[in-house]
């Protein structure tokens, strides 16, 4: 019997269709668990990176003050991260604020202070504490997002059968508080932590239980919602939101035990807006702790080389994750590939290859193709393609290599 080819052919555009809607395919995901009394709800993202047949890492991301978990993916774009480190994402969501009190002297400090924005709709548990005037209360205080954050972070390993080695925690805002509130706690079982304009909350827990950990930390001094000293005057009234930076910062490096800090102005691109960042690495063999003290920023600014910076955010946070990463960190099979068949990495001008000719493509870390073009004698020219890190793929016949590229 003939089959008729247009039936054929919506066949496959109905399977096709079909393969695409099914839930599981997408990608984040959104999960549900059960913990302290509460069904919680995350997103999980799969990396997509051709190098690896299974992720090797999970990036907890945790989200600010009234937020919500879907930041990361509509508004930082930490995928980009995931994908060229080839680690999981796991981006959690706050809980409303639970006490019906603390909704009542929210009332009270907004008529002190008019111009204060505040929304209880996604709180972590994380010690912060607002005082102001008679007003001291500490949000969502008998949430237990420690706990929370732990059993997420278990199940990720169960259902995606992932290493327990490299897990890393990345907070904005009050995330960040959480960040440092659940590394305090449970430091024991991460690799590092990157809080961004974020600090210790004033009743924060388990400072007595710090354990050694690599910390990325970055602040604005002119961050106008958690300011750098902890505390902040409005209409002649005194808030105070945190402890001061200087002190967070200190706190780490006596648990770290690090050495002298070195300090270096941060120019890694052309600066267009006056915004300025000192790096101040305070060295240790393992656990260094490093300041992205940053001027003329506001809370919210997330830097992008493209939009004129000094420096980029993704890229500051690719390579602390990979100094302190169990594979990334070493020599493993992924840069001995690199090298067999391209080499410098980093390159400054020139790169070859160990195939005469051929034709190579570079993305930036976010997949959007920047250049293609073929090359012959083994070699070509990238001095026109700024400093940053790149994926490069390379065709030479029916051979295809994709490597990662960092240029100079």
């Amino acid at each position: 019997m003939k089959t008729n080819k247009m039936s054929v052919i919506i066949g496959i555009i109905s399977l096709f269709w079909l393969i695409i809607a099914i839930p599981g395919n997408a990608n984040p995901v959104k999960k549900t668990i059960h913990s302290g009394g509460f069904e919680r709800e995350y997103k999980v993202y799969i990396p997509q990176n051709q190098l690896y047949d299974k992720a090797n890492g999970i990036l907890v991301c945790l989200h600010g003050f009234g937020r919500t978990m879907d930041d990361f993916f509509d508004q930082y774009d930490i995928t980009a991260i995931a994908d060229f480190l080839n680690m999981v994402i796991v981006a959690p969501q706050a809980l409303p604020e639970q006490d019906s009190h603390v909704y009542d002297v929210t009332s009270i400090l907004i008529s002190l202070l008019p111009d204060t924005e505040i929304s209880l709709h996604s709180v972590w548990g994380c010690g912060l504490s607002v005082r102001v005037l008679f007003i001291d209360e500490e949000l969502n205080k008998d949430v237990d997002d420690v706990t929370f954050i732990d059993a997420m972070i278990d199940e990720v390993i169960a259902e995606y059968a992932l290493s327990d080695e490299n897990i890393f925690v990345l907070g904005t805002s009050m995330g960040g508080y959480m960040t440092y509130q659940y590394a305090l706690q449970k430091g024991e079982r991460l690799s590092g932590i990157i809080p961004i304009a974020g600090s210790f909350g004033l009743s924060i827990k388990g400072i007595d239980h710090a354990t050694k950990l690599p910390v990325c930390d970055f602040h604005s001094l002119t961050d106008e919602v958690v300011p750098y000293t902890g505390s902040q005057t409005q209409s002649g009234i005194t808030v105070s939101l945190a402890k001061p930076k200087e002190d967070v910062i200190n706190f780490w490096r006596q648990i770290n035990s690090t050495g002298d800090p070195v300090k270096e102005q941060v120019n890694y691109y052309p600066s267009t807006n006056g915004i300025t960042v000192d790096k101040i690495t305070y060295p240790e063999q393992d656990n260094e702790v490093i300041h992205y003290q940053i001027t003329g920023a506001p809370h919210s600014y997330f830097f992008k080389k493209d939009n004129g910076d000094c420096m980029d955010h993704a890229e500051e946070i690719i390579k602390f994750i990979s100094s302190h990463h169990a594979v990334l960190s070493h020599n493993t099979p992924i840069l001995k590939e690199q090298q067999s068949f391209f080499y410098p990495n980093p390159v400054f001008d020139k790169i070859y290859f160990s195939t005469p000719n051929g034709i190579i493509s570079i993305y930036d870390i976010s997949g959007r193709m920047l250049l293609t073009q073929s090359f012959t004698d083994g070699q070509t020219n990238l001095s026109l393609l700024k400093p940053g890190m790149y994926f490069i793929r390379i065709q030479s016949g029916n051979t295809i290599q994709v490597s990662k590229l960092i240029k100079r």
